[in-house]
């Protein structure tokens, strides 16, 4: 079977990547895969490199502005995109028997004979959510309204015909893709495997998130501000390391030197673009691990997008034996149970509290240590892959074959 697994999340590496990359190294070994992205950010041998996995029977296809959104526009120019972007829509997915859609957006109209959808978080919404807020809409006459509203639910119903199945990366995810596609999802975790070199723990906090400043930023300026605040609780001895990747756009790099200063006269450490084997190295000695994506915000309801959707480095760092010290809301509460394997911060005074509590008691860090690594295990590739193949065998089943019968 000819399968294509299309990565619609961003040209930078990140969780969605890992995700469409174990996808295409494990459907790779019984069909002809091809994993398409819009060629920019990364390669097939570079996202191989990062993420440790085996696409050497995987197929490269590259389609160039492929990352653009793929939903309806609002204005008059909605039959200018039904004549040339379906026909784009047709020329990505037509060529495969499956076609996986790995992304955050609205899914391109699928012309494939099966479709699966893999979202992360439906940032884009189906078009008769938006079209209230475009002015040209509210503009248009109460039946102009409703004929345009008519169209476009049933282009919407005409669009996710085209995928039998919809996954999920959380429960998180799930919830949002019922209230902004209206559509269930199936929840599947990220599949997360780690073997941590052994090394001596230390009294280390470590962060790992891209140095960019944006609105789904890993809050590197929050985090040196309470790394202040904890440094006045504790006693000596405790270091933070903040661990990312920084590309040459002059804004990041601008935003990376001004991290550097704000934490020039405290212990941190800058870790920038380092290998795999590098990371793996500091998570093994690091007792504590922060994320504060959407630490400041409210439970979510409000910004769901500015939250942390899933965590799946969250779930690294605990596999390495660091208490994690997270977000109180998105997908994080599916990971860290709360006093047990780590602990839920609703602002960043909960977390310099719950770090000074850490940092004061080393049997409860050495407990609670042990309990995040069995916890983290729960999160394992093997479920990961068993649900995609038995996904994957459905769709064979109905076109006449099955994951038994490998591809001839």
């Amino acid at each position: 079977m000819r399968i294509g697994i299309f990565d619609h999340i961003s040209p930078k590496l990140g969780g969605g990547q890992l995700v469409a990359a174990q996808m295409a190294a494990q459907l790779s070994r019984d069909h002809d895969v091809e994993l398409i992205h819009c060629g920019e950010g990364y390669s097939l041998s570079s996202l191989a490199q990062a993420f440790d996995v085996d696409l050497s029977r995987v197929k490269e296809c590259v389609v160039r502005h492929s990352d653009e959104s793929f939903n309806l526009p609002g204005e008059v120019s909605t039959l200018v995109y039904l004549r040339d972007g379906l026909r784009a829509n047709r020329q990505l997915t037509e060529p495969y028997d499956l076609f996986i859609y790995s992304g955050h957006g609205v899914p391109p109209f699928s012309y494939a004979k099966k479709g699966v959808i893999y979202c992360h978080f439906p940032k884009e919404a189906c078009p008769s959510e938006t079209l209230s807020s475009v002015e040209g809409f509210k503009r248009r006459s109460q039946l102009s309204q409703w004929m345009y509203l008519t169209a476009y639910d049933w282009l919407w119903r005409y669009r996710m015909r085209g995928y039998q199945t919809v996954l999920a990366n959380s429960m998180f995810t799930a919830h949002w893709i019922k209230q902004l596609w209206k559509k269930e999802a199936e929840v599947v975790y990220p599949p997360v495997s780690l073997q941590a070199p052994k090394a001596e723990k230390r009294n280390v906090i470590v962060s790992i998130g891209r140095f960019i400043d944006s609105h789904n930023s890993k809050n590197h300026t929050q985090q040196l501000k309470a790394f202040a605040k904890l440094l006045s609780k504790i006693d000596s001895g405790w270091r933070l390391t903040l661990i990312g990747f920084c590309t040459l756009v002059p804004k990041e790099v601008a935003y990376l030197e001004e991290l550097r200063h704000l934490a020039k006269d405290m212990p941190v450490s800058f870790v920038v673009n380092a290998k795999r084997s590098v990371v793996l190295r500091h998570l093994a000695e690091a007792r504590l691990f922060w994320h504060t994506t959407g630490i400041s915000n409210d439970n979510g309801t409000t910004a769901p997008a500015k939250m942390e959707h899933f965590g799946i480095v969250t779930v690294e760092a605990m596999l390495a034996g660091c208490v994690p010290l997270a977000p109180a809301h998105g997908g994080q509460v599916e990971i860290v149970e709360h006093g047990l394997s780590g602990y839920l911060c609703r602002d960043i005074e909960e977390l310099v509290e719950y770090s000074a509590r850490l940092a004061a008691d080393k049997q409860l860090l050495d407990e609670m240590g042990c309990r995040a690594a069995d916890r983290g295990r729960m999160f394992n590739q093997a479920l990961f892959e068993q649900r995609i193949a038995q996904v994957v065998d459905g769709c064979m089943s109905s076109l006449g074959g099955s994951m038994d019968a490998r591809a001839q």
